[in-house]
């Protein structure tokens, strides 16, 4: 059906050469009637919705209505209008400079769709004023890079480069890109309007990469647009077509009206050799866009082109109807009085920021001599103060002497204290008991070589615990020996439910290392008993891995057990009234270990989870200072 009207508007027209033209008339088809600006509203609304919940601050709130008004500016001037002033009486009431700020940027951008530029500017120069007492930066470049767009309409081309740079270089100190790219699209069409074309180029490229890094439909379409221009101006017609293309489906696509109307305005004006018809349904559309979205400006452009195009056509009466239309607003837009008016609120916003500065530099005088003075009597009395700091720091130092040995016998206390503790938890009843109960079971099953070798395991296993707790450190080697008997017993009791796997660093076993002892055991220990214990798997194992790195034996212990939260479940329900302290006093004594030895590593609890985040085990990290025998004897000898 589209192919078919296409060629009957081919032959209708005799374009000789139709395929330069195919795109367009796809374009006029679809987009002769856009519909309402559905995205935006989408926006609107779900802004709104958010607002009318409450459950955000006054600030927040505020910023959110002025996001609401700014979208609605487009679409629904009144209710852009009431979003402005709940802004600005809200920001009046809390005295918000930052609202104040929004507030006028607000009613700048209302006032220029109106096409009252010298109110529109005076708003914008209220507000970079608030923004600056507010450090408000962001949005002075936004009020200066919107002077700059007034300053396009009224033609002065100049001054609209002079405020989109200062735009410019704040927005690049504030890497806010997307500022930037919008200050380079508006340099683009200055240098457009007035034939400099080269310029143009090199604004559109130089902007472009922050357009594309902001992944926003309304700026990008800008851009398209403007890239869409420049083809079309070196007859490029099926490029420019494209950037057209391009740039109504993203104008589109972000519900942009004004956006839209650009895009029908600079097709009809610079694409060449464009059917009349098809140029006339671009203009209407965008006078119908500008009337929409109360576009005085659009509405005086559309209307002058319209005009030119039925004149050229010999039609008379409807180039004579639009351009009283255009010379109506036209005549409002940029009188005399409005252009004065606008420079005049510049001078006046020039000399007035003159003498703030100036009387800002008076004030910084007063204030650096009252400083030397100050500073002459602060000189007289910091020599005071410092003899008396002088004998200050010494009692100070009297007292921190004593308080630091105070300290140090405290903290030795502290470490005697700990170590019992944690022999006392390595001496688990509840372990002694279970073991007895192996052992019993076995005799009463006659398993005498069972019995035999559980009593010797048990047995060498104590007798490690026993003279480990005549020592401060021990061989690593040993150590391990005797984690390997406290595994071999668990395995017995859990009727080998579980693997045990030991990796250990040949430097390791090669070397003469000492380290606190049993300090491994109780991890172990909370691992069989909390996450092997519980569990109804059948591939359950535990590791554990020792290795020498940077002067340092790391020990990792890793378990596929039930996990940590279910293991506080299962004890919930089993064992209400169980506390474990094992755990808690075994990293006491590698926190003081560590102090000790001047490392400052702490034990790390890992959770585990598979792909589909369900509970997998847990893993404990904790590193100690690698000593070897010499230091070692040193140790135990302090």
């Amino acid at each position: 059906m589209i192919a078919e009207t296409l060629n009957i508007c081919v032959k209708k027209f005799h374009i000789p050469n139709p395929r330069p033209f195919r795109a367009l008339f796809l374009i006029l088809l679809f987009l002769r009637f856009p519909g309402p600006a559905a995205a935006q509203s989408f926006n609107v609304d779900t802004l709104i919705n958010q607002l009318d919940s409450g459950q955000f601050n006054d600030s927040v709130r505020i910023h959110m209505m002025h996001r609401i008004s700014y979208l609605l500016s487009e679409i629904d001037v009144n209710r852009s209008f009431a979003y402005y002033e709940r802004v600005s009486r809200q920001s009046d009431s809390l005295h918000f400079t930052f609202g104040k700020t929004l507030a006028n940027i607000n009613l700048g951008i209302l006032l220029t769709s109106a096409g009252n530029f010298e109110s529109s500017t005076k708003a914008y120069f209220k507000a970079i004023d608030l923004a600056r007492s507010c450090g408000a930066f962001r949005q002075e470049a936004v009020a200066l890079n919107n002077v700059g767009d007034n300053f396009a309409s009224l033609k002065d081309y100049n001054k609209c480069r002079r405020y989109v740079m200062q735009a410019l270089e704040i927005n690049r100190s504030l890497q806010a890109w997307r500022g930037v790219a919008l200050n380079y699209e508006l340099l683009n069409r200055c240098d457009l309007e007035q034939k400099l074309y080269n310029s143009a180029r090199i604004n559109l490229d130089a902007g472009m990469p922050y357009a594309l890094q902001t992944q926003e439909n309304y700026i990008l379409s800008q851009f398209y647009c403007g890239y869409g221009k420049l083809h079309a101006i070196y007859n490029r017609n099926d490029s420019a077509i494209y950037y057209f293309t391009r740039a109504i489906s993203s104008a589109k696509e972000s519900g942009n009206i004004r956006n839209e109307f650009q895009v029908y305005l600079a097709e009809s004006k610079y694409l060449k050799n464009l059917p009349v018809k098809a140029k006339t349904a671009l203009l209407a559309n965008a006078l119908r866009l500008a009337e929409q979205t109360h576009f005085a400006e659009g509405r005086a452009k559309a209307a002058e082109e319209l005009s030119n195009v039925y004149e050229e056509e010999k039609n008379r009466d409807s180039s004579i109807f639009y351009y009283r239309m255009y010379r109506t607003v036209q005549d409002s837009l940029f009188s005399e009085s409005n252009r004065r008016n606008v420079i005049v609120n510049e001078s006046e916003w020039t000399i007035k920021k003159k003498e703030l500065e100036n009387s800002t530099l008076k004030d910084l005088t007063d204030v650096q001599k009252r400083q030397i003075a100050i500073k002459n009597i602060l000189l007289f009395l910091a020599g005071i103060g410092l003899l008396l700091v002088i004998f200050v720091a010494f009692l100070l130092y009297k007292s921190i002497q004593a308080r630091n040995l105070k300290d140090e016998s405290q903290y030795k206390q502290r470490i005697a204290e700990t170590e019992m503790q944690a022999l006392q938890a390595q001496m688990n009843p509840h372990f002694f008991f279970n073991s007895l109960n192996s052992i019993e079971n076995f005799i009463m099953q006659n398993e005498k070589k069972l019995a035999s070798d559980y009593l010797n395991k048990f047995a060498r296993f104590i007798r490690g615990i026993l003279d480990s707790s005549n020592n401060e450190l021990i061989e690593l080697n040993m150590d391990l020996q005797s984690l390997q008997l406290y595994i071999d017993l668990e395995q017995l009791r859990f009727n080998n439910k579980f693997k045990y796997f030991c990796k250990v660093d040949p430097a390791l076993v090669d070397g003469e290392y000492h380290v606190p002892a049993l300090l491994v055991q109780p991890f172990l220990e909370n691992a069989i008993n909390h996450g092997i214990g519980p569990s109804e798997r059948t591939d359950l194992k535990i590791c554990l891995q020792v290795r020498l790195k940077n002067n340092m034996i790391h020990y990792i212990i890793e378990d596929n057990g039930i996990g940590r939260e279910q293991s506080r479940i299962y004890n919930q329900l089993n064992k209400p009234f169980h506390k474990s302290v094992g755990m808690k006093l075994t990293q006491d004594r590698i926190n003081i270990f560590n102090r000790e030895t001047g490392a400052s590593e702490n034990v790390k609890i890992i959770d585990l989870y598979d792909e589909e985040h369900r509970p997998m085990g847990t893993r404990i990290e904790f590193a100690i200072k690698a000593i070897t025998y010499a230091i070692a004897q040193s140790h135990i000898g302090r």
